[in-house]
């Protein structure tokens, strides 16, 4: 089984929940703030709507006032009989110098002074600010005049095709306010001309007080105050023609979508447009449109955090559980012994909980089943070896080797009597040790067969074994030394090769010892270790696998404990290599399973 994964994400089950309840609250998420987002900006276009209404119904006020005193001027005018008299040269006139040629007659057949209406006009007119009239046309027979101020002095225009043209003279102004019919004092029934007067449509409509853009055009279409439409678009303009409400939204096609409050003016038939896109929209309210964003993405981190936190929390119960597997399927019963279950009367109640001690359970009862078996198949193994040493007959055995060893001597063959004797000693003293003994004993046992093996190979083959102080009273167990460095001569040991080494060194370490088994030969192959560990760790107990790596692992872990480790690979310089530790003290020793 794989490492258990401790990170919730890491199971697919809850990965996929995890996802599905983020796109969910995502979803609502999104759903309930464009939801407040369209109420605000229905909110918002309500409260454009009602400034844009105010200050249209203001300037309605302001323009019937203009009106008015335009009224009182050209009645005004029949009080003033020089003036009418003025009046009337400048109405029949076609240039300027009939006008001045009408002004000096009437100068000649008068005692008094004669009147002069363009400065009337810019007395009673131009001067008077609140007024707002900055221009006056006059249209007869005779042609259209124009009168304005600039810079301070008034202005007389002749030769003007019609009375729109003298929205040409930016001075004059653009709006036509008001047009009076203005009569002869001698015959009432004729009329001397139109008067009509203009302002500035820019000082009527200005609304600084609406935060939007606006135009203005007259009743004939013509445009007056552009206000950025003509950057819409015609197909802005299109839309406008076709809408019949006096307000709603525009889609131009390139960029954002437009909010408009059309008004029309029901006496002059001016129309007054205020319009504003989302963008400009959104940045005048940025302030409240972000505490929104913020509010919505705090209550669904909120929710997204609740959620974790259970979904974590049920991920951590299924953690241990897989930790559980895993150790049971290592054989690791002790680590699995010591996992407590969590003390969350919720997940001891549900299904979690029920899984984990059942768990549990199963794993005590199989690692007492297993500890059984293998103590029996120990039993069983020793019960062999007892009856095979009964079967033969010791003492036959060692004058045999005795005899052997005289021989040698006669012959003056000293290696070879050395050997017998040599194999003598460890027969004798493997038959008289129990099955618990030192690591200075083990060691000594090693360092007897290693002298035997150096006999028979010769110069071939070197050793080295050492044990450093303070290890050497460690307990083990008998004869597990000898069956790795047999590996090395069944493995490991070149026959052609002119130098093989074999060294086995012990070291004191915290807790205990460590033993390294290191040989110079042609070690494992790379894709063959992974292999070799997991038969050492999870092969099987066959008795021909006695005096392999399984059988030592086997014996040393069971006698050792959970303080136990061993563990096998190449060597970076060449060779294979074995690393052992033992423990220093060996607790819950089964005397009765070792011999004692």
């Amino acid at each position: 089984m794989d490492k258990v994964r401790t990170r919730f994400l890491g199971y697919r089950l809850y990965r996929i929940k995890f996802i599905k309840i983020v796109g969910f609250v995502f979803l609502i998420t999104t759903i309930v703030f464009l939801g407040v987002l369209a109420f605000l900006f229905n909110t918002w276009m309500n409260d454009l709507r009602q400034q844009a209404q105010d200050v249209f119904m203001e300037r309605e006020r302001r323009l019937a006032n203009i009106r008015v005193w335009a009224l009182d001027y050209t009645n005004g005018m029949y009080e003033d009989a020089k003036l009418m008299e003025d009046a009337a040269a400048l109405f029949s006139a076609r240039n300027m110098e009939e006008y001045i040629q009408a002004r000096r007659n009437n100068s000649l057949n008068s005692r008094q002074q004669i009147g002069y209406l363009p400065g009337n006009i810019k007395k009673l007119l131009f001067w008077d600010s609140r007024k707002q009239i900055t221009g006056v046309s006059l249209s007869s027979h005779a042609g259209v005049k124009a009168i304005w101020q600039e810079l301070g002095d008034v202005r007389l225009q002749f030769g003007i095709t019609d009375v729109e043209s003298s929205m040409a003279f930016h001075e004059a102004g653009d709006m036509l306010v008001a047009s009076y019919p203005v009569r002869n004092t001698e015959h009432m029934d004729q009329t001397l001309g139109k008067l009509s007067f203009w302002a500035d449509s820019r000082e009527i409509y200005e609304c600084g007080a609406v935060p939007a853009q606006w135009a203005l055009w007259d009743a004939q279409g013509r445009v007056l105050r552009d206000g950025g439409l003509a950057q819409e678009g015609g197909r802005f303009l299109s839309q406008l023609a076709e809408k019949e409400g006096q307000s709603g939204w525009l889609f131009p096609g390139e960029g954002m979508p437009v909010f408009f409050i059309l008004q029309v003016s029901g006496e002059s038939g001016y129309s007054f447009l205020v319009f504003k896109d989302v963008g400009a929209v959104l940045a005048d309210n940025k302030h409240t449109v972000s505490v929104i964003v913020f509010a919505f993405v705090l209550v669904a981190m909120g929710v997204l955090a609740c959620y974790y936190g259970g979904i974590r929390s049920d991920a951590a119960f299924l953690a241990m559980i897989m930790d559980m597997l895993s150790a049971m399927e290592g054989g690791n019963f002790a680590r699995m012994q010591s996992l407590a279950l969590p003390a969350s009367a919720r997940h001891r109640e549900n299904e979690y909980g029920m899984i984990a001690a059942a768990l549990k359970d199963v794993g005590m009862k199989l690692k007492g089943y297993i500890e059984t078996e293998y103590i029996l198949k120990l039993k069983e193994q020793e019960s062999q070896m007892r009856a095979l040493q009964h079967q033969i007959n010791p003492h036959f055995l060692y004058n045999t080797l005795e005899m052997l060893r005289s021989k040698a001597l006669v012959h003056e063959d000293r290696d070879m009597a050395e050997a017998i004797a040599m194999l003598g000693a460890l027969y004798r003293a493997r038959m008289r040790k129990k099955d618990t003994i030192t690591l200075k004993e083990e060691f000594a046992f090693l360092e007897m067969y290693l002298k035997i093996m150096a006999l028979r190979f010769g110069d071939n083959f070197v050793y080295q074994a050492e044990l450093e102080e303070g290890i050497g009273e460690i307990p083990t167990v008998n004869f597990w030394l000898q069956p790795l460095a047999e590996n090395f001569f069944a493995h490991g040991f070149g026959q052609e090769s002119e130098y093989n080494l074999l060294t086995v060194n012990g070291y004191a370490r915290e807790g205990g010892g460590e033993i390294l088994i290191i040989d110079n030969g042609c070690g494992a192959a790379p894709s063959k270790l992974a292999g070799i560990r997991r038969n050492m760790r999870e092969g099987n107990d066959q008795a021909e696998g006695d005096i392999g790596l399984r059988n030592v692992y086997m014996r040393l872990a069971y006698f050792y404990g959970d303080g136990f480790r061993m563990d096998v690979g190449n060597n970076a310089e060449g060779g294979f290599r074995v690393s052992i530790f033992i423990p220093g003290r060996v607790e819950d020793v089964h005397t009765d399973d070792r011999g004692r």
